[in-house]
Protein backbone atom coordinates (compact mmCIF):
# COMPACT_ATOMS: atom_id res chain seq x y z
CA UNK A 1 0.00 0.00 0.00
CA UNK A 2 1.45 3.26 -0.87
CA UNK A 3 2.13 5.85 1.62
CA UNK A 4 -0.57 8.85 1.76
CA UNK A 5 1.66 11.54 3.19
CA UNK A 6 2.05 13.72 0.36
CA UNK A 7 -0.90 16.01 -1.07
CA UNK A 8 -2.43 16.01 -4.54
CA UNK A 9 -4.14 19.25 -5.68
CA UNK A 10 -6.52 18.90 -8.34
CA UNK A 11 -7.67 22.04 -10.28
CA UNK A 12 -11.49 21.75 -11.90
CA UNK A 13 -12.49 24.97 -13.97
CA UNK A 14 -16.14 25.54 -13.43
CA UNK A 15 -18.54 27.25 -15.80
CA UNK A 16 -22.28 26.03 -15.49
CA UNK A 17 -21.25 22.94 -15.23
CA UNK A 18 -24.46 21.45 -13.50
CA UNK A 19 -25.18 18.94 -15.42
CA UNK A 20 -22.05 16.48 -14.61
CA UNK A 21 -19.77 18.39 -11.59
CA UNK A 22 -21.51 16.39 -9.15
CA UNK A 23 -20.25 12.95 -10.67
CA UNK A 24 -16.78 14.63 -11.62
CA UNK A 25 -16.13 15.24 -8.03
CA UNK A 26 -17.38 12.33 -7.02
CA UNK A 27 -15.35 10.19 -8.73
CA UNK A 28 -12.10 12.32 -7.72
CA UNK A 29 -13.56 12.00 -3.95
CA UNK A 30 -14.10 8.26 -3.97
CA UNK A 31 -10.13 7.74 -5.07
CA UNK A 32 -8.00 5.13 -2.94
CA UNK A 33 -5.96 8.02 -2.74
CA UNK A 34 -7.33 10.08 0.27
CA UNK A 35 -4.50 12.91 0.48
CA UNK A 36 -6.77 15.38 -1.44
CA UNK A 37 -7.16 19.22 -1.78
CA UNK A 38 -10.05 19.63 -4.66
CA UNK A 39 -9.87 23.25 -6.22
CA UNK A 40 -12.57 24.29 -7.36
CA UNK A 41 -12.12 27.83 -9.44
CA UNK A 42 -16.00 28.86 -9.93
CA UNK A 43 -15.66 30.79 -13.12
CA UNK A 44 -18.82 33.07 -12.88
CA UNK A 45 -21.34 30.12 -13.50
CA UNK A 46 -24.84 31.73 -14.04
CA UNK A 47 -26.72 28.17 -13.19
CA UNK A 48 -26.68 26.25 -9.72
CA UNK A 49 -23.39 24.84 -10.58
CA UNK A 50 -21.65 26.85 -7.28
CA UNK A 51 -24.40 25.71 -5.25
CA UNK A 52 -23.93 21.62 -5.88
CA UNK A 53 -20.14 22.92 -5.10
CA UNK A 54 -21.06 23.96 -2.14
CA UNK A 55 -22.99 21.15 -0.87
CA UNK A 56 -20.30 18.68 -1.27
CA UNK A 57 -17.65 20.81 0.14
CA UNK A 58 -19.70 20.92 3.50
CA UNK A 59 -20.06 17.01 3.15
CA UNK A 60 -15.94 16.54 2.47
CA UNK A 61 -13.58 19.48 3.68
CA UNK A 62 -11.28 18.22 1.04
CA UNK A 63 -12.77 20.50 -1.72
CA UNK A 64 -12.16 24.10 -1.31
CA UNK A 65 -14.37 26.51 -3.39
CA UNK A 66 -12.77 29.96 -5.22
CA UNK A 67 -14.62 32.24 -7.39
CA UNK A 68 -14.23 34.54 -9.99
CA UNK A 69 -15.70 36.69 -12.43
CA UNK A 70 -15.95 34.58 -15.66
CA UNK A 71 -12.31 34.83 -17.15
CA UNK A 72 -12.01 31.58 -19.10
CA UNK A 73 -10.33 28.39 -18.27
CA UNK A 74 -6.88 29.34 -18.59
CA UNK A 75 -7.12 32.21 -15.58
CA UNK A 76 -9.35 29.59 -13.84
CA UNK A 77 -6.21 27.13 -13.93
CA UNK A 78 -3.69 29.49 -13.52
CA UNK A 79 -5.59 30.99 -10.32
CA UNK A 80 -5.88 27.15 -8.99
CA UNK A 81 -2.25 26.87 -9.46
CA UNK A 82 -1.28 29.63 -7.65
CA UNK A 83 -3.85 28.17 -4.67
CA UNK A 84 -2.37 24.70 -4.63
CA UNK A 85 -0.51 23.35 -1.31
CA UNK A 86 -0.20 20.16 -2.69
CA UNK A 87 3.43 18.24 -3.34
CA UNK A 88 1.36 16.89 -6.76
CA UNK A 89 -0.85 18.49 -9.26
CA UNK A 90 -3.73 17.50 -11.47
CA UNK A 91 -6.20 19.07 -13.71
CA UNK A 92 -9.67 18.14 -14.56
CA UNK A 93 -12.37 18.98 -16.76
CA UNK A 94 -15.98 19.61 -14.90
CA UNK A 95 -17.90 17.23 -17.22
CA UNK A 96 -15.34 14.04 -16.89
CA UNK A 97 -14.48 10.99 -14.75
CA UNK A 98 -11.68 10.20 -12.53
CA UNK A 99 -11.08 6.54 -11.61
CA UNK A 100 -10.34 4.99 -8.54
CA UNK A 101 -7.04 4.14 -8.53
CA UNK A 102 -5.77 6.94 -10.81
CA UNK A 103 -3.72 8.82 -8.80
CA UNK A 104 -2.07 6.62 -6.29
CA UNK A 105 -1.19 4.28 -9.19
CA UNK A 106 0.18 7.52 -11.06
CA UNK A 107 2.30 8.65 -7.70
CA UNK A 108 3.39 5.15 -7.40
CA UNK A 109 5.17 5.26 -10.96
CA UNK A 110 6.34 8.84 -9.82
CA UNK A 111 8.18 8.09 -6.65
CA UNK A 112 9.63 4.73 -8.13
CA UNK A 113 11.21 6.42 -10.93
CA UNK A 114 11.76 9.32 -9.47
CA UNK A 115 10.35 11.37 -12.62
CA UNK A 116 8.94 14.95 -12.99
CA UNK A 117 5.36 13.73 -14.15
CA UNK A 118 3.64 10.91 -15.21
CA UNK A 119 0.84 10.28 -17.77
CA UNK A 120 -1.71 7.51 -17.68
CA UNK A 121 -4.14 6.25 -20.36
CA UNK A 122 -7.22 8.03 -21.41
CA UNK A 123 -10.57 6.64 -22.22
CA UNK A 124 -13.75 8.51 -23.47
CA UNK A 125 -17.28 8.70 -23.01
CA UNK A 126 -19.95 8.90 -25.53
CA UNK A 127 -23.65 9.01 -24.71
CA UNK A 128 -22.88 7.16 -22.13
CA UNK A 129 -20.63 4.24 -23.37
CA UNK A 130 -17.14 4.04 -22.38
CA UNK A 131 -13.94 3.08 -24.95
CA UNK A 132 -10.40 3.21 -25.32
CA UNK A 133 -8.92 6.90 -26.45
CA UNK A 134 -5.41 6.59 -25.70
CA UNK A 135 -3.57 3.99 -24.52
CA UNK A 136 0.16 4.27 -23.26
CA UNK A 137 2.55 1.51 -21.20
CA UNK A 138 4.15 1.32 -17.99
CA UNK A 139 7.34 2.87 -18.54
CA UNK A 140 10.10 5.49 -17.83
CA UNK A 141 11.68 8.19 -20.53
CA UNK A 142 14.75 9.81 -20.19
CA UNK A 143 17.50 12.03 -22.56
CA UNK A 144 16.35 11.04 -26.13
CA UNK A 145 13.36 8.80 -25.77
CA UNK A 146 11.50 11.42 -24.19
CA UNK A 147 12.07 13.29 -27.68
CA UNK A 148 11.21 10.13 -30.19
CA UNK A 149 8.97 8.51 -28.05
CA UNK A 150 6.92 11.48 -26.38
CA UNK A 151 7.51 15.23 -27.84
CA UNK A 152 8.05 14.26 -31.59
CA UNK A 153 4.95 12.38 -31.79
CA UNK A 154 2.93 14.51 -29.69
CA UNK A 155 4.04 18.30 -31.66
CA UNK A 156 4.07 15.81 -35.34
CA UNK A 157 0.83 14.25 -34.36
CA UNK A 158 -1.34 13.08 -37.79
CA UNK A 159 2.59 13.37 -39.49
CA UNK A 160 5.07 10.80 -40.26
CA UNK A 161 8.08 13.23 -41.06
CA UNK A 162 11.35 11.06 -41.78
CA UNK A 163 12.88 11.44 -38.65
CA UNK A 164 13.51 8.76 -35.82
CA UNK A 165 9.99 9.14 -33.44
CA UNK A 166 7.68 6.60 -31.68
CA UNK A 167 4.66 5.41 -33.43
CA UNK A 168 2.06 5.79 -30.86
CA UNK A 169 -0.25 8.91 -31.13
CA UNK A 170 0.26 11.37 -28.32
CA UNK A 171 -2.09 14.18 -27.66
CA UNK A 172 -1.79 17.85 -25.54
CA UNK A 173 -4.46 16.96 -23.28
CA UNK A 174 -3.19 17.94 -20.02
CA UNK A 175 -5.66 16.34 -17.69
CA UNK A 176 -4.23 12.75 -17.63
CA UNK A 177 -0.58 14.14 -16.60
CA UNK A 178 0.24 14.17 -12.43
CA UNK A 179 3.44 16.66 -12.36
CA UNK A 180 5.56 17.65 -9.45
CA UNK A 181 4.63 20.85 -8.17
CA UNK A 182 8.03 21.55 -7.77
CA UNK A 183 8.69 20.66 -11.42
CA UNK A 184 5.75 23.05 -12.38
CA UNK A 185 7.25 26.21 -10.49
CA UNK A 186 10.68 25.81 -11.35
CA UNK A 187 10.02 25.61 -14.67
CA UNK A 188 7.08 28.45 -14.45
CA UNK A 189 4.90 26.70 -16.52
CA UNK A 190 1.92 28.63 -16.93
CA UNK A 191 -1.43 28.67 -18.95
CA UNK A 192 -1.19 31.23 -21.64
CA UNK A 193 -4.17 33.56 -21.23
CA UNK A 194 -3.61 35.19 -24.60
CA UNK A 195 -4.79 32.21 -26.24
CA UNK A 196 -8.10 31.00 -26.62
CA UNK A 197 -7.01 27.61 -27.98
CA UNK A 198 -3.87 25.80 -27.90
CA UNK A 199 -3.08 26.17 -24.23
CA UNK A 200 -2.74 22.60 -23.45
CA UNK A 201 -0.68 22.20 -26.22
CA UNK A 202 2.00 24.44 -24.86
CA UNK A 203 1.56 23.63 -21.37
CA UNK A 204 2.76 20.23 -22.37
CA UNK A 205 5.19 20.79 -25.23
CA UNK A 206 6.89 22.89 -22.00
CA UNK A 207 6.78 20.45 -19.71
CA UNK A 208 7.89 17.43 -22.00
CA UNK A 209 10.67 19.62 -23.37
CA UNK A 210 11.67 20.53 -19.86
CA UNK A 211 11.43 17.06 -17.68
CA UNK A 212 14.43 14.80 -16.47
CA UNK A 213 12.32 11.70 -16.46
CA UNK A 214 8.66 11.30 -17.32
CA UNK A 215 6.62 7.90 -16.39
CA UNK A 216 3.83 6.71 -18.31
CA UNK A 217 1.23 3.90 -17.17
CA UNK A 218 -0.91 1.92 -18.94
CA UNK A 219 -3.81 2.00 -16.07
CA UNK A 220 -6.54 4.19 -18.03
CA UNK A 221 -7.22 6.78 -15.43
CA UNK A 222 -8.99 9.06 -17.10
CA UNK A 223 -12.32 9.23 -18.70
CA UNK A 224 -12.28 12.41 -21.05
CA UNK A 225 -16.31 12.75 -21.71
CA UNK A 226 -17.50 13.60 -25.08
CA UNK A 227 -19.82 16.96 -24.58
CA UNK A 228 -20.76 18.67 -27.95
CA UNK A 229 -22.25 21.64 -25.62
CA UNK A 230 -18.43 22.07 -23.80
CA UNK A 231 -15.73 24.85 -25.22
CA UNK A 232 -13.80 22.10 -27.04
CA UNK A 233 -16.82 22.23 -29.66
CA UNK A 234 -17.98 25.51 -29.23
CA UNK A 235 -17.20 26.87 -32.90
CA UNK A 236 -16.93 30.35 -32.00
CA UNK A 237 -15.02 32.62 -34.76
CA UNK A 238 -11.53 33.97 -33.62
CA UNK A 239 -10.63 37.07 -34.87
CA UNK A 240 -7.04 37.35 -35.94
CA UNK A 241 -6.52 33.94 -35.91
CA UNK A 242 -3.25 34.33 -37.86
CA UNK A 243 -1.55 36.46 -35.03
CA UNK A 244 -2.16 34.11 -32.40
CA UNK A 245 -1.29 31.31 -34.12
CA UNK A 246 2.00 33.23 -34.64
CA UNK A 247 2.39 33.67 -31.00
CA UNK A 248 1.37 30.52 -30.53
CA UNK A 249 4.18 28.90 -32.41
CA UNK A 250 6.84 30.90 -31.13
CA UNK A 251 5.84 30.30 -27.87
CA UNK A 252 6.42 26.40 -28.88
CA UNK A 253 9.38 26.76 -30.50
CA UNK A 254 11.29 28.88 -27.26
CA UNK A 255 10.30 25.60 -25.04
CA UNK A 256 11.54 23.26 -27.52
CA UNK A 257 14.40 24.91 -29.50
CA UNK A 258 17.06 24.38 -27.02
CA UNK A 259 15.94 20.41 -25.87
CA UNK A 260 15.75 19.53 -29.91
CA UNK A 261 18.95 21.45 -31.27
CA UNK A 262 18.76 19.62 -34.58
CA UNK A 263 17.48 22.47 -37.14
CA UNK A 264 16.26 19.81 -39.50
CA UNK A 265 13.91 19.18 -36.87
CA UNK A 266 13.17 22.52 -36.30
CA UNK A 267 12.37 22.57 -39.75
CA UNK A 268 9.53 19.93 -39.79
CA UNK A 269 8.38 21.52 -36.70
CA UNK A 270 7.66 24.84 -38.71
CA UNK A 271 6.28 23.60 -41.43
CA UNK A 272 4.01 21.32 -39.50
CA UNK A 273 3.07 23.77 -37.02
CA UNK A 274 2.23 26.35 -39.99
CA UNK A 275 0.23 23.45 -41.97
CA UNK A 276 -1.99 22.63 -38.73
CA UNK A 277 -2.90 26.19 -38.15
CA UNK A 278 -4.03 26.21 -41.92
CA UNK A 279 -6.58 23.31 -41.08
CA UNK A 280 -7.46 25.16 -37.67
CA UNK A 281 -7.68 28.42 -39.43
CA UNK A 282 -10.24 26.94 -42.29
CA UNK A 283 -12.17 25.70 -39.46
CA UNK A 284 -12.52 28.96 -38.07
CA UNK A 285 -13.82 30.37 -41.01
CA UNK A 286 -16.37 27.98 -41.16
CA UNK A 287 -17.92 29.11 -37.90
CA UNK A 288 -21.57 29.82 -38.03
CA UNK A 289 -20.68 33.30 -36.17
CA UNK A 290 -19.80 35.21 -39.09
CA UNK A 291 -21.35 35.94 -42.63
CA UNK A 292 -18.92 34.56 -45.58
CA UNK A 293 -18.89 35.75 -48.98
CA UNK A 294 -16.92 34.38 -51.96
CA UNK A 295 -14.73 37.81 -51.97
CA UNK A 296 -14.46 37.62 -48.27
CA UNK A 297 -13.25 33.79 -48.22
CA UNK A 298 -10.43 34.51 -50.63
CA UNK A 299 -9.72 37.42 -48.47
CA UNK A 300 -9.40 35.73 -45.83
CA UNK A 301 -7.36 32.72 -47.16
CA UNK A 302 -4.71 35.60 -48.39
CA UNK A 303 -4.23 37.07 -44.94
CA UNK A 304 -4.47 33.95 -42.69
CA UNK A 305 -3.09 30.73 -45.08
CA UNK A 306 -1.12 32.16 -48.35
CA UNK A 307 0.71 34.70 -46.56
CA UNK A 308 1.97 32.18 -44.09
CA UNK A 309 5.14 30.54 -45.54
CA UNK A 310 2.73 29.15 -47.73
CA UNK A 311 4.68 27.50 -50.99
CA UNK A 312 7.51 26.06 -48.36
CA UNK A 313 5.05 24.71 -45.73
CA UNK A 314 2.94 22.95 -47.57
CA UNK A 315 5.81 20.78 -49.08
CA UNK A 316 5.49 18.64 -45.44
CA UNK A 317 2.05 17.64 -46.99
CA UNK A 318 2.86 14.17 -48.46
CA UNK A 319 3.67 13.36 -44.90
CA UNK A 320 0.59 13.35 -43.17
CA UNK A 321 -0.15 9.65 -41.91
CA UNK A 322 -2.06 7.22 -44.00
CA UNK A 323 -5.90 7.29 -42.59
CA UNK A 324 -5.66 10.93 -41.64
CA UNK A 325 -8.50 11.11 -44.37
CA UNK A 326 -9.71 15.08 -43.29
CA UNK A 327 -6.27 16.46 -43.40
CA UNK A 328 -5.13 14.19 -46.07
CA UNK A 329 -8.37 15.82 -48.62
CA UNK A 330 -8.00 18.75 -47.26
CA UNK A 331 -4.77 19.97 -47.53
CA UNK A 332 -4.43 18.44 -50.99
CA UNK A 333 -6.73 20.70 -51.95
CA UNK A 334 -4.81 23.56 -50.01
CA UNK A 335 -1.55 22.81 -51.46
CA UNK A 336 -2.76 23.43 -55.21
CA UNK A 337 -4.27 26.97 -53.91
CA UNK A 338 -8.00 25.00 -54.58
CA UNK A 339 -9.62 27.16 -51.96
CA UNK A 340 -13.31 26.65 -51.84
CA UNK A 341 -12.72 23.06 -52.53
CA UNK A 342 -10.96 23.20 -49.44
CA UNK A 343 -13.30 25.38 -47.66
CA UNK A 344 -16.09 23.15 -48.52
CA UNK A 345 -14.79 19.94 -47.74
CA UNK A 346 -14.03 21.52 -44.18
CA UNK A 347 -17.72 21.83 -43.77
CA UNK A 348 -18.84 18.45 -45.38
CA UNK A 349 -15.80 16.34 -43.11
CA UNK A 350 -16.49 18.37 -39.70
CA UNK A 351 -19.94 17.42 -40.34
CA UNK A 352 -19.33 13.70 -40.64
CA UNK A 353 -17.29 13.76 -37.67
CA UNK A 354 -20.06 15.19 -35.52
CA UNK A 355 -22.21 12.80 -36.90
CA UNK A 356 -20.10 9.96 -35.89
CA UNK A 357 -19.21 10.91 -32.36
CA UNK A 358 -23.19 9.82 -31.91
CA UNK A 359 -22.72 6.33 -34.01
CA UNK A 360 -20.96 3.00 -32.64
CA UNK A 361 -21.17 1.57 -35.88
CA UNK A 362 -19.77 4.82 -37.85
CA UNK A 363 -16.54 4.86 -34.98
CA UNK A 364 -14.55 3.15 -37.66
CA UNK A 365 -14.68 6.22 -40.13
CA UNK A 366 -13.62 8.58 -37.17
CA UNK A 367 -10.92 6.73 -36.60
CA UNK A 368 -10.07 6.87 -40.10
CA UNK A 369 -11.08 10.44 -40.67
CA UNK A 370 -9.14 11.50 -37.23
CA UNK A 371 -6.25 8.72 -36.73
CA UNK A 372 -7.53 8.00 -32.80
CA UNK A 373 -7.99 4.90 -31.42
CA UNK A 374 -11.26 3.90 -29.22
Amino acid sequence: MIKQDKKVSVIIPVYNGKKYIKETLNSILQSTYQNLEVLVINDGSTDNSRQICECIRYQDSRVVIYNQENSGVVAARNYGVSKASGEYLCFCDQDDIVDPMCYAKQIEQIEQDQSDLCMCSVGRIIDGKHSVFEVSEDACYEGKDILEQLLYPLLFNGFAPPIKMGEKNRYPHIWSCMFCIDFWRAHQIQFRRYVNFEDDLLVKTQALASAKRISTIAHIGYYWRVNLNSETYAHSYIENIAQKQQRCYEDLYQSIADRVGDQKILKFFLYITYCKQYLEAIHNLTSPDIKKTWRNIHTYYDVNIYGRNFKECTMVVPYVKQGKIKPQIILYFLARKQTMLSYFAEIILDKVLLLTLHSQILTKIERRLKGIRG
